[in-house]
């Protein structure tokens, strides 16, 4: 991941364009050599944070979903962007960890944030000028940023 890239990729706030975004961001951290495994946690973040916007900050009455992502050789950034409801999910604590011996512990939902929170090193948010910008930092290893 050489030098300085970005770029954005927008679609419309629903639910099969949730699936596209996260493929679209997968595909071109692959092509500026993010290892499979990291991939694959962001990607996944990605469809969190925007199944989130969907339903949450558009409560699934449409707008866009945009996804910013920049990398500057040491740090990776992607950032999902909305003009919907703000939430800062920074605020939101952690919940407890489930015992995998005790399937009463196991959550059925709400799991999108830890998922998120798990996909990078930095979690930051902020809303400006009508838009929501939540953004996943990475600090990248020696290996992914030549």
């Amino acid at each position: 991941m050489r030098g300085h890239r970005s770029i954005q990729i927008s679609a419309e706030a629903d639910f099969p364009s949730v699936r596209l975004l996260a493929a679209a961001c997968s595909g071109v951290l692959e092509e500026w050599g993010l290892p499979a495994e990291r991939r694959a946690l962001l990607e996944l973040a990605v469809v969190e944070a925007a199944t989130n916007v969907v339903r949450h900050a558009y409560g699934g009455r449409g707008g866009r979903v945009e996804i910013e992502i920049a990398c500057d050789g040491a740090n990776l950034a992607v950032t999902v962007v909305d003009a919907g409801v703000p939430f800062d999910p920074t605020g939101v604590p952690s919940p407890p960890e489930p015992d995998p011996s005790d399937p009463a512990t196991w959550p059925e939902g709400g799991m999108g944030l830890p998922i998120i929170r798990a996909s990078c090193d930095e979690l930051l948010y902020r809303s400006e000028g009508g838009r929501n910008l939540l953004t996943l930092r990475l600090r990248l290893a020696p290996a992914e940023a030549s």
